[in-house]
């Protein structure tokens, strides 16, 4: 009976420490994602560049802390739209991203097949996935995957981010709106996550250092292109403070909320926003490689319905710890 609570409190205190760890380590890493049996673990290392690992068969989340920021685009920001009232916004928990757009080859190993539309056979397995709608990556279950927010992160088995859990145990999913805008920003109030303004809504230099847009190679593409064109290799171009790449421009990213195209930000402040109860677009975040850089602004907003695919719009992973 002694030997049995002694191996309970070792498991208790076992768990206990494993989880102050876990709180205090800037990333956590799913890998050996082309094995049967995947592993998770948490680091303080970055995740290497030079080698395509991180982007494949490894999923890189970087934590970012809870706080306050103004959600939204003032009004003198070139290249504004309506729809971007500055409010401010409490978060409240901390929470996971990807430090990547979810890659091809991420999405083949966990899927199981290869929808994107730039398929080059050398160059996509490190390119973002795209032609993936919200109820592929959630789920369609009216009280599963289609049911954010009254269902919270419940999502279907047979969804990515259902077989991310079943195989994990952990709690995966897209962010809202405002985690998504939160990431990018990485404490910046300025169009861009460098701390940089634009000056121009098409061709601009400070848009052309944080990610792929019409300018720096999306208007030249094929099916069949290499990175050099259409979307780019995902962590080519300068991350932001959190170490986050790709916030601007290569593919949108689907978030949680419903919205409507026409439905702009209240101004009040708001803690842990989830947005609209229903409705009939879901958000999608970031701009993508055929947008000027207007279009890839911190604050400029998409939407679709969940059902709609293309080759403009991908995701993000987001971890609940």
């Amino acid at each position: 009976m002694m030997k049995r609570l002694q191996l309970i409190l070792v498991g208790i205190a076992f768990l206990f420490l494993t989880g102050l760890y876990a709180d205090s380590t800037m990333y956590l890493v799913v890998y050996d994602l082309d094995k049967t049996e995947w592993k998770v673990r948490y680091t303080n290392d970055e995740p290497d560049l030079n080698k395509d690992v991180c982007r494949t068969t490894e999923l890189w989340l970087r934590q970012i802390p809870a706080g306050t920021f103004k959600m939204g685009s003032p009004k003198d920001e070139v290249g504004r739209f309506d729809d971007e009232k500055q409010h401010e916004v409490t978060i409240t928990k901390r929470f996971y991203i990807g430090v990547f757009e979810c890659t091809q080859r991420q999405w083949e190993l966990v899927m199981g097949n290869k929808p994107s539309y730039f398929n080059n056979t050398a160059y996509y397995a490190t390119r973002p996935v795209e032609q993936v709608c919200f109820n592929t990556i959630r789920g369609t279950g009216a009280e599963t995957g289609g049911g954010w927010p009254a269902f919270g992160h419940t999502v279907d088995g047979t969804s990515f981010m259902g077989k991310l859990k079943m195989k994990t145990g952990l709690i995966f999913d897209l962010p809202t709106e405002a985690q998504w805008e939160y990431a990018c920003r990485a404490g910046t109030t300025s169009a861009l996550n460098s701390g940089k303004n634009l000056v121009s809504i098409g061709e601009d230099d400070s848009m052309s250092e944080v990610g792929r847009y019409w300018s720096n190679g999306g208007s030249n593409h094929s099916q069949d292109c290499t990175t050099a064109y259409g979307t780019a290799k995902v962590g080519s171009y300068k991350p932001n403070a959190w170490g986050l790449y790709d916030m601007h421009g290569n593919v949108w990213e689907w978030c949680l909320d419903w919205i409507d195209s026409d439905n702009p930000y209240d101004t009040l402040a708001v803690t842990d926003p989830v947005g609209d109860s229903r409705g009939t677009t879901r958000a999608f975040r970031g701009g993508y490689w055929d947008n000027g850089s207007r279009g890839c602004r911190s604050a400029v907003r998409n939407c679709g319905e969940p059902w709609y695919t293309s080759n403009s719009t991908g995701f993000r992973v987001v971890c609940l710890p």
